[in-house]
């Protein structure tokens, strides 16, 4: 089987310790990816042959921004379509959100945002409609990540598959449509 997308964890670090979290992210995570192991990981993945996209994530990759802007500029000048995932934490305000996007305008094919129920606090909210609005008035194409709740009247869980923190905390509470 021939790999078309690599997922990059830049970190386990992240401003968040969601349930639904399969990396087991949280504020007090350790482990980054060096400048040049990732340089090692994008000239594997060019050697490859097939993998046509790299995302970068975590953790949150946007804590590591220097390490996130290079990853990305490589990225691109090795002829990869280039996305990000991300909670948001650093749009703050729209103003902050396009100088966070502004080097990245294009660069990006995808900039993915965690937007389910899990972040959806009116602060969270906020934060991911800064990053949604300054990615549309840069001309970076933006996706929501939606992780259904199982606890949710009505939220489809048949199809969700559990990983990582998820596993513990959310798979007992989902119902199961062959119970």
């Amino acid at each position: 089987m021939k790999l078309s997308s690599l997922h990059i964890l830049l970190t386990y670090q992240c401003t968040l310790e969601c349930d639904h979290c399969f990396v087991w992210g949280s504020p007090w995570q350790s482990g980054t990816l060096t400048v040049s192991r990732l340089q090692s990981i994008l000239l594997q993945a060019k050697e490859a042959g097939s993998i046509a996209s790299i995302y970068f994530e975590g953790g949150e990759p946007f804590l590591y921004y220097s390490l996130l802007l290079g990853g990305v500029r490589a990225a691109v000048e090795m002829g990869f379509q280039v996305g990000i995932v991300s909670n948001a934490y650093w749009a703050t305000s729209l103003e902050d959100a396009r100088a966070a996007l502004a080097p990245f305008a294009g660069l990006l094919k995808d900039l993915t945002l965690s937007a389910d129920l899990y972040h959806s606090s009116d602060p969270a909210a906020a934060l991911v409609a800064n990053a949604r609005q300054a990615a549309l008035d840069l001309g970076i194409p933006t996706g929501t990540l939606f992780t259904p709740q199982p606890e949710v009247p009505g939220t489809d869980t048949g199809t969700l598959m559990y990983r990582g923190r998820a596993a513990r905390k959310l798979a007992a509470r989902a119902v199961h449509p062959l119970a």
